[in-house]
């Protein structure tokens, strides 16, 4: 009856013992997940200023700020604008069953 009773004891102990390493590393998992998340928070937070930095720099106005005073560009007169349109009788300019640009 001593016997089963410190088995049954040691038992308890080594149950008891894997119950608080199980939480251990819960909560080491949980605290790591948490600063990936924060990690992630900041990405995206990064990731939608530079998305907002790129569409200021393609803005029309901006763009043709610097094509005027960095590269001395002018927009042309009217009457020398051409506008060129695709011939459609000719059919379409890639071939599917060639692969091949005509």
């Amino acid at each position: 009856m001593i016997k089963l009773n410190i088995s049954l004891a040691i038992i308890l102990v080594i149950c008891g013992l894997g119950i608080v390493t199980s939480q251990h590393e819960a909560r080491k998992l949980f605290i790591s997940l948490e600063k990936e998340q924060e990690l992630a928070d900041q990405l995206t937070i990064e990731w939608n200023q530079l998305l907002l930095e790129q569409r200021t720099w393609a803005m029309h106005g901006h763009v043709e700020k610097i094509a005027r005073g960095q590269l001395d560009m002018i927009v042309p007169a009217p009457q020398s604008i051409r506008v060129i349109l695709p011939d459609y009788s000719a059919g379409p300019a890639y071939s599917t069953s060639s692969k091949e640009f005509r």
